[in-house]
């Protein structure tokens, strides 16, 4: 007898099909062969069939669903279907269910691409995956724990499927697989090994730029759907194609990952030491290395803009030693591990808002009226600009208290002179708003509401492909802050009739925002939303940090707050307020909901105006009395 579940169930003896009679026959044998030769409970079966509400009759009609089964599939006087207590047992043998020759066929050739014979492993892979006929018990709907069992049995494909390409890969058919690769991540746009099999295969086809550009679009994704940054080995991979490493040439450096996204073999300029395993939370390996603000200038006769690259162990030496003290017009440096920062002098004249791409930083210096620092001529006069968001590719949107923004492409322009300052391209898309204000980017869109806070109440969206207006949508509150993860823009609204705190959430395509009460007797709104870590969060004027399930759209936790926190971030596994009482810093752990560390940065002459968090490091910009 041959039983096949790796697709349509199917059974056969001696090359000819068994008819297997009523669908619900089909479900009893469905659930006995994912539990081959195991005991498989009666009221098991009853879940699978009708669910929590089973039919009084339930027991007996297993019974004649198993009784026939028997008939259909007992041979010379062999049964295969045993009766234990309260349950049942069928017998197959490895060589007669295609999921154990599957396995074993997976098995062998892990062991043959362990002893470095890939080209015999690959086909094992493609004799495996040919036993697939579709969908793993397609046409069959089961009600209980078979559902998840028949979802591993498909993720055992695409893990077959990407084994496969792994060792394609290692004997250099970049080009044959790029095809394939680029239907997989379509269909699964958030697996991360896919995107790094994508990147290599084109850059190995001397298509480094689309290479980066898929780098961009999983970015894009990733921050869009989940709210989160690509894994710590996604990163590598794109520095060590920024810069050519040479270990990207060694077939090591795919077909030996075995699950993971491929990693650069390490060199003095690539890759650091391998993670260690992740936790439940996305929490990538906290490095005791800055990140480093090295200087790219970007320059415009219209907006002037720099971005700092941060080279993340690409060669720039990290800013002096730790230091007790921030003075004002400066760039504090935290590392997350041990709470000691640096200080960067360029921080320009009242730096603030600050804007995390990739390994680009944007900053507003708002004192002198420029997009980040040394050397920057001003904004045109009369120019303010306001805060400042980035697109995945990496280009600035910056608002600047008037009814327009400024996109900035993040390509410099440099005409050859060592001595003048490298340019980009900028263009002011109006929005109907009297004046722009705080700003996210996310599901297609820029997001601005009005600013500063309290001088509108809708929030209009900004076509970012095209830079174009797109509409506004009507919050019936104030608006004070904003932020963009898991599918949606989160505004935080204050109702001042009833000094009411609110937070709405709106998802690109609608224009029917949801909204969730968060405070009454806030004075003044909420004063800053982020999000990452799994969930929404948001400062009150009260002093409390709320966290949100994005999903319900439900408070989950209330966390006093003592230090009189202002600015909010997420990142490098922690939530981050910069605090107006002593102009310190607190951590706060997002899995035990507590403040676990408050760092004093030793100024009152230096007012926190700007935070912001990204993989190991945490940055925070200081004005002078004021933010201005």
């Amino acid at each position: 007898m041959e039983y096949r579940i790796l697709g349509p169930l199917e059974v056969a003896h001696e090359g000819e099909p068994v008819p297997l009679g009523r669908p619900k026959e089909r479900l009893v044998l469905a659930v006995l062969l994912l539990h081959a030769n195991e005991f498989v409970s009666r009221e098991r079966l009853i879940d699978e069939l009708w669910g929590p509400a089973p039919p009084p009759t339930a027991k007996k009609a297993v019974n004649v669903y198993i009784s026939q089964l028997r008939k259909a599939l007992a041979r010379n006087g062999h049964d295969p279907v045993s009766t234990a207590d309260g349950g049942y047992r069928l017998g197959v043998d490895d060589d007669e269910l295609d999921v154990s020759r599957l396995r074993q066929l997976l098995a062998t050739a892990r062991e043959r691409e362990s002893a470095g014979e890939l080209e015999a492993a690959a086909e094992l892979l493609r004799e495996g995956l040919a036993l697939w006929r579709g969908p793993t018990l397609s046409g069959l709907l089961l009600e209980s724990h078979g559902r998840e069992e028949i979802s591993q049995l498909d993720e055992l494909r695409l893990t077959a499927l990407m084994d496969r390409i792994d060792c394609d890969l290692a004997l250099g058919r970049h080009e044959a697989v790029l095809g394939e690769l680029h239907v997989l991540v379509g269909e699964h746009p958030l697996r991360e090994r896919l995107r790094a099999q994508q990147m290599l295969a084109l850059y190995r086809a001397d298509r480094q730029a689309d290479a980066l550009d898929a780098y961009r679009q999983a970015r894009h994704d990733l921050i869009d759907e989940l709210g989160i940054e690509p894994s710590e080995s996604l990163q590598r991979l794109q520095q060590a194609i920024l810069q050519h490493d040479p270990a990207l040439e060694m077939p090591a450096g795919t077909a030996a990952t075995n699950g993971t996204a491929p990693v650069p073999v390490a060199t003095a300029a690539a890759a650091p030491a391998a993670l260690p395993p992740r936790s439940r939370r996305r929490r990538p390996a906290l490095r005791r290395r800055y990140l480093v603000a090295a200087g790219l200038a970007a320059v415009v006769a219209v907006a002037a803009t720099v971005a700092i690259l941060s080279t993340r162990g690409g060669g720039a030496k990290p800013p002096s030693s730790p230091v007790s003290y921030v003075g004002s017009n400066n760039l504090a440096i935290i590392d997350p591990t041990t709470g000691k920062f640096v200080v960067d002098p360029g921080g320009g004249v009242k730096p603030g808002p600050m804007a995390l791409v990739g390994n680009r930083l944007w900053i507003v210096t708002r004192g002198s009226g420029t997009i980040i620092q040394q050397r920057t001529p001003p904004f045109p006069a009369g120019a303010a600009p306001y805060d400042i968001a980035a697109d995945a590719d990496g280009n600035a949107w910056v608002s600047q208290r008037r009814p327009f923004v400024t996109w900035i492409s993040r390509r410099v322009k440099w005409n050859g002179d060592p001595y003048a300052t490298p340019a980009a391209t900028t263009q002011d898309i109006p929005v109907p708003l009297r004046r722009t204000g705080a700003e996210a980017v996310g599901g297609g869109y820029l997001w601005v509401i009005p600013g500063p806070v309290s001088v509108g109440n809708r929030v209009a969206l900004v076509d970012v492909r095209h830079r174009r207006f797109h509409s506004t949508i009507p919050l019936g509150r104030q608006t004070t802050a904003i932020a963009y993860g898991y599918g949606s823009a989160w505004i935080a609204t204050y109702d001042p009739r009833h000094s009411t705190a609110w937070l709405s959430r709106v998802r690109p395509g609608s224009d029917r925002p949801e909204s969730l009460g968060l405070e009454t007797g806030d004075g003044a709104g909420p004063l800053a939303v982020a999000v990452g870590e799994g969930s929404v969060w948001v400062l009150t004027s009260r002093g409390n940090l709320l966290e949100i399930d994005p999903k319900a759209l439900q408070i989950t936790h209330r966390i006093p707050m003592s230090e009189q926190p202002t600015l909010l971030a997420v990142g490098a596994g922690s939530v981050w307020t910069a605090n107006h009482k002593n102009y310190d810093v607190s951590q706060v752990d997002p899995d035990r909901n507590k403040v676990v560390r408050t760092i004093p940065l030793g100024s009152y002459s230096a007012i926190p105006c700007g935070i912001a968090a990204i993989h190991d490091t945490v940055f925070v910009t200081f004005g002078e009395t004021t933010c201005g």
